[in-house]
C-alpha cells in the first residue's frame, strides 16, 4: 500500500489488508495551544474497533495486544 492509496481506502479494506484481529491505537487530546498530546494507548478489535484495554504506557499495550493476537502477528 502506497500513500495515494491510503485516501482511497475504506475502513473494511484497511482491516482486510492488515490481517489482525486487534492494533494498538494512540489516544490524543489538544492542549490551550492546540497542540495535539498524546494521553494514552488503547488497544482496539479490528472488525469493530471497540476499545479491548486503555492504559498509558504503550509498552502494556503492545504486550496486550500480542495476547490477544495470540502470536498471529505482532501489533
Amino acid at each position: 500500500m502506497n500513500i495515494t492509496d491510503i485516501t482511497k481506502i475504506d475502513y473494511d479494506k484497511l482491516v482486510a489488508h492488515s490481517g489482525r484481529p486487534y492494533f494498538v491505537q494512540w489516544i490524543t487530546a489538544t492542549n490551550q495551544h492546540h497542540e495535539i498530546v498524546v494521553l494514552g494507548w488503547c488497544v482496539k478489535e479490528a472488525k469493530t474497533w471497540q476499545t479491548m484495554f486503555k492504559h498509558e504506557d504503550r509498552t502494556v499495550c503492545m504486550k496486550v495486544c500480542e495476547m490477544l493476537n495470540e502470536g498471529v502477528t505482532k501489533c
